[in-house]
């Protein structure tokens, strides 16, 4: 299985994260909230594509794997997946955009960093244990 896609939308995230952690200040997102609220909609967006493609073609090839440590990570992976996603989809409603944004910079600023270090943290569980296995079953 090539991965060199899945890796490549993870260092897409991994930059759009990067991006967002530079602007996480409340007096400056206070100054301009549409700023980081086009950023985190473009993150999300991306990170809504990867994860439909995850689901649709990467987790079900995995599940029917012949190696069962295979199969048991992704279903670990997957499951999990469903326990992030609630709280990314409670993230976006909580702030859907600038107006939102400017009513409590602070408490912006404190939700990003949480869900930003969530989204980091799988992203790296992923290059390291996920997606290499994949690479080694697919060999």
């Amino acid at each position: 299985m090539n991965m060199a896609k899945f890796y490549e939308h993870h260092g897409e995230v991994r930059a759009l994260a990067a991006r967002i952690e530079g602007q996480l200040d409340p007096a400056r997102i206070a100054a301009n909230p549409a700023g980081v609220s086009a950023d985190v909609l473009q993150l999300f967006g991306k990170f809504s594509v990867h994860l439909t493609i995850e689901d649709q073609a990467l987790y079900p090839r995995l599940a029917q794997d012949s190696n069962a440590e295979v199969r048991r990570m992704a279903t670990a992976f997957q499951n999990e997946m469903g326990g992030l996603k609630t709280r990314f989809d409670a993230y976006r409603k909580a702030w859907p955009g600038p107006m939102a944004i400017a009513k409590d910079p602070a408490r912006f600023v404190s939700e990003t960093r949480e869900v930003l270090t969530l989204l980091k943290t799988r992203i790296e569980r992923e290059d390291r244990q996920l997606y290499p296995l994949a690479e080694r079953a697919a060999a």
